[in-house]
């Protein structure tokens, strides 16, 4: 089968787990003998025509973006408001990507097409690629088709639960609707994800596969637990961008109660954080055992720690971070929101609680320090569990999918 994937960004480029699962897909699919394509989005300074990605064959075709700036540079300056209106306004319906990824479609002559983060792209791809008459699958990795800023957070809490999005985004992305009408099937990377996209009238009567993300070769499954040397103190650990959104002040002031009860622990908090808001977390929450890291190495990180807590409070389409901490022997416990608890098999490889609420985080926490034994027990099925993560299985359950819909797409043009 010759595949074409469609994404804003592919290593290299990077900036989340999207496009990082999307590489592990790829390759695997090639691994299996599928000849695999990605288009891309690079800088102009950057552009390459197409190179091939290292050993796995994946054949990876780069194009410029069409827009008033390249927003995917870290550390770049703050655009003014009026600068991000207009990007936004290019990118609902953007006919010079739209004509670039056409091009390419008609020339690699793929047996079908999906597209993924589309943001610099626009989802003006879609009718573009239907209209190279190939059949076209799309892969949602977030909440983009709902949401300009794609987290449906907004003024420090959730926007579009279960009511009106802003006004701003309804506009943004009502021309998304009418592209989507060129899709011929979805796959979300977690149930929460399609439910919630169909909640708000999209893919409903779309042919649908929930297929999750798989691991990175970076986060090889351990073999067995890590020993605990004597005089070990339990560790927790936190590994995200460190923001309200994430959880973390729900973790911290868990993390306080427990410290007022006596128990002993250490709690690690690894990622991005901004200066002022750091004094602000260390200013409320002043505690001995916490300890801010900044960046890690998620795998190494992740096989020092005895639990994991995965507090979001934002509507995560997945969160790798709980399969990637299964793959290290890691329990973990995580707000039931989004498709957190979809990973997490409750009492088995970890706990799960109601999101925003410390007290309940806290118990289960507590659970924890409370019987040393617990910790090896989670930890052990959680590494069997990560088994169900690898890449190859991944790539099968795409390929099924794919030659169903492909099989179900001849009969149509057969009858």
């Amino acid at each position: 089968m010759r595949i074409l994937n469609v994404s804003s960004l592919y290593p290299p480029n990077v900036i989340g787990g999207a496009e990082l699962g999307l590489q592990a897909i790829a390759e695997a699919m090639a691994e299996a003998g599928h000849d695999t394509h990605v288009v891309t989005l690079q800088p102009p300074e950057r552009l390459q025509r197409a190179v091939a990605a290292n050993a796995s064959r994946v054949t990876v075709h780069s194009v410029p973006l069409a827009n008033v700036y390249w927003p995917y540079e870290p550390g770049a300056p703050t655009r003014r408001a009026a600068h991000k209106l207009l990007w936004h306004g290019i990118d609902t319906a953007n006919a010079v990507m739209a004509r670039r990824v056409e091009k390419i479609v008609r020339c690699v002559r793929p047996d079908v097409v999906l597209t993924h983060n589309l943001q610099g792209f626009s989802t003006a791809v879609m009718p573009a690629i239907k209209r190279a008459g190939v059949p076209l699958v799309h892969v949602p990795h977030d909440y983009a088709l709902l949401c300009a800023q794609t987290a449906l957070w907004r003024d420090g809490q959730g926007c579009g639960f279960q009511s009106e999005r802003c006004t701003g985004c309804r506009l943004l992305t009502a021309p998304r609707r009418t592209h989507l009408s060129s899709v011929d099937a979805v796959i979300t990377v977690s149930r929460s994800l399609l439910d919630f996209h169909r909640l708000h009238g999209l893919f409903e009567d779309t042919p649908a596969a929930v297929i999750y993300n798989a691991l990175q070769p970076a986060h090889r499954i351990q073999e067995r637990i890590r020993e605990r040397g004597d005089g070990h103190v339990f560790t927790f650990g936190y590994m995200g961008r460190v923001e309200r959104s994430k959880g973390i002040e729900t973790l911290l002031d868990a993390a306080a109660r427990l410290e007022a009860q006596g128990f002993r622990f250490k709690l690690l908090v690894a990622g991005r954080v901004e200066p002022g808001y750091l004094e602000v977390l260390r200013a409320r929450w002043p505690l001995d055992n916490v300890d801010y890291v900044g960046f890690v190495n998620a795998a190494e990180f992740l096989g020092d720690i005895d639990t994991l807590v995965f507090p979001s409070e934002w509507l995560e389409a997945l969160g790798n971070g709980v399969f990637e901490a299964f793959a290290q022997g890691v329990p973990v416990i995580g707000s039931a929101v989004g498709g957190i608890p979809e990973s997490i098999d409750e009492g088995v490889t970890g706990f799960t609680y109601e999101s925003g609420n410390a007290d309940e985080l806290s118990r289960h926490m507590a659970r924890l320090l409370g019987d040393p034994d617990l910790r090896r027990i989670l930890g052990t099925a959680a590494l069997a569990k990560a088994q169900e993560y690898l890449a190859p299985r991944r790539a099968a359950e795409y390929t099924e999918f794919l030659e169903r819909i492909l099989a179900g797409r001849r009969e149509v043009l057969a009858s």
